[in-house]
């Protein structure tokens, strides 16, 4: 009897797979990807006890936790990383191999996302010189444009002008970023639009950044709940810009006068979180965004907790505070999109675009192999080999962080080779206490694809943009120059501290769990691709996480 039935329940249920339509069919309206600036995944651990239930616990426990995440490259900073994110792939291909780029053809420094062919719009200064011109490959966001014939609206939103253009890609609608001017306005440049929207006017006539200048930095909860070993006020810390000590409270107006009426203080300060989720809210809105059927993107980018980090290390309990207040602003966000779109109506993922080290005094103190490595010794080191081998001169040219770039005119003077120049600055550099390796840029170019640390530079390498040889120093330890104090922090490098970072999917489409395999930062875009039904990236080289894809 029963196996009579067995050819009708199998027919029952192939109709019902087949009945089932693709999951491309049917996209989110909305995905949402939030970077945080310089979060390292052990944070969520640390600060777990004082979180709220609707922030980063909700996407914990209703989203899905990647708790292996890495970036696959040694240049851990802003720009890159927020590059990486959404091309999912690595600075060697989409060319923002740092913040700030020397271009030793034509001899200039630029910013990431530098270009003097357009001017701001909404606010004045330099910051409005800014597009993703600079960027080699296409965005997660370029792919939806044309998947969906332009209709998509793409919007970026940060403190940070690489923060809100990075994600955007070249063909994206709007990118908006503090502009840091005497009114303390929020813009965009003429590669997007020639005058801002209404709603973008009607924001920046809110003046929030003169309301919270009106404001004191109080602790959130009482000091003894916070995860710190050493008291608010240590040596090892820098106060925000205007205020007198490292320790809370501050009061902001105070500190704005005291700085000179520095923007600075803002960037510092919890209100950047709270004006960057204010902007991100303005633009659900002004454009829009997740009212039709066709996927919009927003892209948002908090980075007073970078700002925050450099000064004071991730120890403090300003950090941990500004983490909290963090949490509340992905409460506010997470409960708007809420009402706009229904719980399951959207999706999104949150990241960070680097981790950061522990101030190496602070580990030094503690017993750490740890440290501050002069770049007046590893270039020092250099020039004594390469004057002994070639004759005297200034052999290097310029440093950019841990990429020092040779004289081209000295070489061409004094016929040397480049490649065996490279390899007498590299032999002098690796024999320096607190430097791990040195590459030289030739070796770099020549590997079919390394592994490795080896492998973290390659990645890292493009070589119209980076130098003739790529210096990277033990674990624990910073470049140091001239005048510089034992305080505050830096990331930039390919150890665990700077390249694990939290990858959390949360919303439609998404399978709640936790993955703890290797992952990397650059499986974001396929796995939304996949679920977008758009092609990869161009440049893409991460691949889709298919644990977080529901059924």
């Amino acid at each position: 009897m029963i196996r009579d039935l067995l050819p009708g329940i199998a027919l029952a249920l192939t109709a019902s797979v087949a009945a089932q339509p693709p999951a491309w069919q049917a996209p989110p309206k909305l995905v949402v990807g939030i970077v945080v600036d310089q979060m390292r995944t052990d944070f969520i651990y640390r600060y777990w006890a004082n979180f709220g239930e609707g922030g980063f616990k909700r996407l914990v426990g209703e989203g899905a936790f990647l708790r292996d995440a890495h970036y696959p490259y040694a240049s851990t900073h802003t720009g890159p990383g927020h590059a990486s994110i959404y091309t999912g792939t690595t600075p060697s291909l989409h060319g923002i191999v740092a913040n700030d780029m020397f271009l030793p053809a034509t001899g200039r420094d630029i910013n990431c996302v530098q270009d003097d062919a357009v001017t701001g719009v909404g606010g004045t200064g330099p910051k409005g010189a800014r597009s993703p011109v600079n960027l080699l490959c296409g965005t997660l966001t370029d792919e939806m444009e044309r998947r969906f014939d332009g209709r998509s609206i793409t919007v970026g939103v940060s403190m940070k002008d690489r923060g809100a253009i990075l994600p955007i890609g070249r063909t994206g609608d709007a990118a908006y970023w503090f502009m840091e001017d005497a009114d303390g306005r929020f813009g965009t440049s003429t590669w997007y639009a020639k005058e801002l929207p209404e709603w973008m006017r009607a924001f920046n006539a809110r003046d929030l950044v003169q309301e919270h200048l009106k404001e004191r930095w109080e602790p959130l909860l009482p000091l003894d709940r916070y995860h710190v070993a050493l008291p608010d006020e240590n040596p090892y810390e820098y106060p925000i810009p205007g205020a007198q000590v490292a320790r809370l409270p501050v009061d902001l107006g105070q500190a704005f006068i005291a700085s000179g009426n520095s923007m600075e203080v803002v960037k510092h300060a919890p209100a950047a979180l709270e004006l960057t989720t204010a902007l991100a809210l303005a633009a659900l809105e002004g454009e829009g965004m997740g009212t039709d059927a066709v996927p919009d993107l927003l892209a948002i980018s908090y980075s007073a907790t970078d700002e925050l980090g450099h000064a004071m290390g991730p120890r403090a309990l300003e950090l941990e505070d500004m983490y909290l207040r963090l949490d509340r602003e992905l409460e506010r966000l997470l409960k708007a999109l809420d009402t706009r779109l229904g719980r399951s109506g959207y999706t999104l993922f949150l990241t960070a675009d680097h981790g950061v080290v522990d101030v190496p005094a602070l580990l030094e103190a503690e017993g750490s192999n740890a440290g501050y490595v002069p770049t007046t010794a590893i270039a020092g080191r250099m020039e004594t080999a390469l004057s002994e081998r070639f004759g005297p001169g200034q052999w290097i040219r310029r440093r950019i962080k841990g990429q020092f770039y040779l004289n081209d005119s000295l070489l061409q003077a004094r016929t040397v080779d480049r490649t065996e120049a490279q390899h007498v600055a590299v032999a002098a550099a690796r024999g320096l206490s607190g430097v791990a390796d040195a590459f030289a840029a030739a070796d770099i170019l020549s590997w079919p694809n390394a592994e490795g640390l080896a492998g973290m530079v390659q990645r890292t390498f493009l070589p119209e943009r980076c130098g003739d040889i790529y210096v990277v120093l033990r674990p624990g330890h910073l470049l140091a120059w001239q005048g510089m104090q034992p305080k505050g922090t830096e990331h930039g490098s390919p150890w665990t501290y700077d390249t694990h970072v939290p990858i959390l999917f949360y919303g439609q489409g998404i399978r709640p769990g936790e993955i703890v395999r290797r992952t990397s930062i650059t499986d974001i875009a396929p796995t939304l691709a996949v679920l977008l039904g758009t092609a990869f990236p161009d440049a893409c080289s991460g691949h889709p996480v298919h644990e977080v894809l529901a059924p």
